[in-house]
Parts: C-alpha cells; structure tokens; sequence
C-alpha cells in the first residue's frame, strides 16, 4: 500500500516536534510510536520530514508570511497605509508604538523552523540511502536553516543561535543571544552549504522546493546585507548566465498570478493548494491548511476581503513621477497597473477602464471602501485636477474576475503561489553590488533591464550617488507591498536620515520612529521563559 507524503508528512512533523528528546523509561522503544531510532531510517522518512521544515513560514494567517503576523511587521515602511482601528498587533509595529508585550511575534514560529532543520541535519546521517541525494538533502535543510536566521537577524538583530536539536542543547532553553554579526555569519555559512549541494534543476514533482539559483540568490542578498559587496557581486553574476535561464517576465503581473505560477522570474517561491483535507506539500498534519490568504486581507471591501491596507501617498507620487518615452502605450509606469487599482480614465490614461471581481467598477469598489477610509487615509496626489483615489490589486485575486474572489473562505481563492524571491530582486542586488565596486557599466545594464520591462523612457547617470539613488528607487517601486523596503532602507540610512524620510513622506507614526526601531523587540513572554537572554541593545 502506497504511503502518502501528507501521511508522512505528519509522522515526520511529531518526530521532529521530539527532536533530541532522550531515551528514558528503561530505554525501551515503542514500536507503535514514531521516534528517532525508528524513524531515520529510510529515504522515505527524510524525504517526508523536509517539507515540515518549510511549514512554519507558510502556515495559514499566523506565520511569517501569514496575514495576521509577519506579512503586517514586514511591511512597515512609508509604501503601505495600514488601515486605523484594525487589530492592534498589527497597528502598533507600523506606527513604532509596539513594545516587548505586543501580541503575536512570529519570533517562535521562526526557531520551530530552525529546530526542525536542526533535528533533520542530526539525523540524516543515520539514514541508509545514496550519498549525492543525502547531500543534496542536507543542502536543503540548510537552506531553510539559513532563511529562518536571515528572517531572525533582519527582524530580531542579536538572537540566540541554535545549531543542534532543543533537546540536545545542554543550554536547553536558557540560551543567551549571540552578536548580529556571528547570527549573519551562520546565515551565510548555511546557503553557502546549500549552493554546494543543491541541485541547479529540479525534476517536475519538486517544483518549489530550493535549488542551487535559490541559494546563491539568498547568499548574495545576505552578503549585500552585510556589505560584503565584493562577494556580494561574484555569487549574484553567477545566476545572470549559464547555466541559469532566470529573466524577467514581460507582464509584470504575471508575478502575482496563481496561472503563472514557478515562471523563468521566480527564484524561490512558496506552493500553496489551499484545500481543506488533504493539506498541500509541506502540511502539519491530513487536516491542517497552509493556504495563501494575503488576498483577503489586502482585498477592498466588496471584493470578498478584509481591507488592510491602502497604498501610501508618497508610493503613488514615486510612480507616477516616473517618466515615459514618448508613444507608450500607457500614461504611467507599466508596474503600477499591477499594483494599483485606480479608473484610468479619471487622469487620460490610455488604457481603458477595467471591471473586476465580477464586473465590478473602480467607483463601486472605492465606495465599498468608504467605510474604512473614513478613519483616516492617505493624501494622494491630485493628476490632471483631479484627486488621487488608488486601491490595492498587487495580492489580490484581481485575475479570477468573480464575486468575492478574495475571500479566504472558499478555498479556491487560496491556491497562489508566494514568489519570495524574484530575479527582479537578483538584478537589483547586483546593481547595488556593482555600485559601491566600482563597476557601473553592469550596474546600468541591471538598472535597464528593470525599467525596460517597466516601460520607462532611457536613463543615465553621471556618477554612482545617482546610480545608488535609482537603485532605492527602483526596489520601492518594483517591490511595493512585497515586505522589502523597510528592510532596503533600515540598511542604506542611518537613523536621521531615515526618520526624515519617513516625516517627508508622511509615514504613519513617522514622529515616533528611534533608533530602536531600526528592529523588533524580543518578546517579553520569550524573556520571561528564557533568562538568559539579552534583550536587543537598543530596546533595553
């Protein structure tokens, strides 16, 4: 009888939750219990434990990239306007009024994934099977190790650091905090493991899982976020050539679009299917679902979603300050039409007025709204004399064209793909690589790829400053809503500088930024079961 990856998935979920535990009880085994003895054994059980090691950052509404929690902490910069009287957990972060007590950190969530990672890479060398596809296993493991940390450090800076099993640590849970700078150091470590090992293709039924390209792009983003530029560059160049085939797609959208899901741009991305029993690759259990559900909570009211969020006004005013060549065949930069909605026709655009979500109209969707926006919104810029008004589509389910498409509650609406990492990401790293070495003829070829696809007219730069200042441009505007510019900016300014560009940019919550802010703060219910560890410098 054939054993299904959901049922092994969950085996392997219990025997990694144990992961260390030692043998008491007159060191008898259970046969009728998974254990470690009796679990790493095959290639069928290492192979089912992976995907349990992905499960923390995709779970459903609380997980790094669930709605409630990280997706809202991630996208705290000046690109997002969170809507007022929402759930405060997710209000205080973006308008730095959050505190060590602030509920729902996904800072345990993050180290279950590393402690899972931790008790596959103790136990694989146990199991019987071919070497090349252990290692290649091992690189995966490693792989998500190293995510995990980047998410840690970036979020968290001075974290503790766990390499082997909770239950094997002689620390146990008291474990004290290690420098930011030895936690980037392991990150680094670990995706240069997996770039040893990990395979440059993947055969059709792993779809999704970590390649050699996904690895060398998180190594070279890990090392452009410790400024080691020079290494920085040579990992990155790699993935522009053979025997690598990433480019950018010629519809922006296609990026956000369940129909074109794992395409040539995506480097890294996160399978979801959305269906209540039987989970999708990488479930906790046979009941458990692990669905994208970002839509509902970006989606406007009328649309099926909860509404959020809007886009700030600064965002909009970047956008449409871009510049086109003459004959486009649309008014703004080809990127905002699949981040924004907003009717065309209210500022001459080419393009003609669409409908969505079963033919409904920008203007009924801007009434639905109504409601939310009444506590406060943002100032958009007024075009052609006429306000701005502008909704987000980028995470929505604009492409499905039905009623209450973004409604979590039918899960067919939970079915896309989250593209992590894009190679619109890779080029603009290596842009900024090749900026501060010197090497501005590469870093203006990544900078054109860019705006080609974006349809913006021609550019040059007369020395790296202005390079560097297209460079934050163009990640703000590339990445809008995707988690990245909090992050971009925290490492390219220091702290006036930042503060002031979130008060010119009228970022909520901009009078209260400080230093500290630059992180999120240990959780004090993690302090109050750790005691050794330190709470982050400037939270202290």
């Amino acid at each position: 009888m054939k054993t299904s990856i959901k049922k092994m998935s969950a085996i392997a979920t219990a025997v990694l939750l144990l992961g260390g535990c030692k043998e008491d009880f007159l060191d008898k085994i259970n046969p009728n219990q998974p254990v470690e003895q009796t679990f790493w054994t095959t290639e069928e059980n290492a192979q089912a434990a992976i995907p349990t090691i992905y499960s923390p950052i995709r779970g459903q509404m609380y997980g790094y990239y669930g709605g409630y929690t990280g997706w809202h902490t991630m996208n705290r910069a000046d690109d997002v306007w969170f809507i007022l009287g929402e759930e405060v957990h997710n209000w205080q972060p973006t308008s730095f009024t959050n505190t060590p007590n602030t509920s729902e950190s996904d800072f345990g969530r993050l180290y279950s994934g590393v402690n899972r990672a931790n008790v596959f890479l103790k136990n694989i060398a146990n199991v019987q099977m071919d070497a090349g596809k252990k290692n290649e296993l091992i690189g995966e493991a490693s792989f998500l190790r190293g995510m995990y940390y980047f998410l840690l450090v970036s979020n968290f800076g001075d974290v503790p650091l766990r390499l082997i099993p909770a239950g094997d640590d002689p620390d146990g849970v008291m474990k004290a905090s290690t420098p930011e700078a030895d936690v980037w150091k392991q990150v680094i470590e670990d995706f240069t493991t997996a770039k040893s090992y990990l395979p440059v293709e993947r055969p059709a039924q792993e779809a999704g899982r970590a390649t050699k390209g996904a690895a060398i792009a998180f190594l070279g983003k890990s090392l452009a976020y410790t400024q080691r530029y020079a290494e920085a560059e040579t990992e990155l160049a790699a993935l522009l050539k053979a025997p690598y085939t990433y480019d950018l797609v010629a519809n922006y959208d296609d990026n956000f679009n369940e129909n074109t899901e794992l395409n040539k741009e995506s480097v890294f991305e996160l399978l979801y299917d959305g269906k209540f029993g039987s989970g999708s690759w990488g479930s906790e259990s046979a009941t458990s679902t692990q669905g994208f559900v970002i839509p509902n909570f970006a989606g406007s009211a009328g649309t099926g979603g909860w509404f959020k969020w809007l886009p700030s006004e600064s965002i909009v005013r970047d956008f449409i300050e871009e510049e086109r060549p003459a004959g486009s065949d649309t008014r703004f930069d080809k990127r905002m039409y699949g981040s924004f909605f907003w009717k065309y026709s209210d500022y001459g655009d080419n393009v003609a007025d669409g409908a969505w979500f079963g033919n409904r109209s920008f203007d009924q969707m801007w009434l639905d709204a109504e409601g939310k926006r009444q506590r406060g919104e943002p100032d958009f810029p007024v075009i052609d004399g006429k306000p701005g008004r502008f909704l987000i589509k980028k995470f929505t389910n604009f492409y499905k064209n039905v009623p209450d498409a973004n409604s979590m509650y039918d899960q067919a609406n939970q079915n896309n793909n989250l593209r992590m990492l894009r190679f619109a990401e890779v080029l603009l790293l290596h842009a900024e690589a090749c900026i501060k070495n010197g090497n501005l003829g590469d870093a203006a070829a990544d900078l054109k790829r860019i705006r080609d696809r974006a349809g913006l007219a021609n550019k040059t730069w007369n020395n790296p400053d202005e390079m560097m200042a297209e460079v934050v441009k163009q990640n703000e505007l590339e990445f809008f809503f995707e988690g990245h510019r909090f992050f971009d900016l925290k490492r390219w300014f220091p702290y006036a500088q930042l503060k002031q560009i979130f008060v010119d940019n009228k970022k909520q919550g901009a009078d209260n930024f400080q230093p500290k802010h630059y992180y999120l703060p240990i959780p004090q219910s993690e302090m109050n079961a750790n005691s050794a560890i330190q709470q982050h410098p400037l939270w202290r």
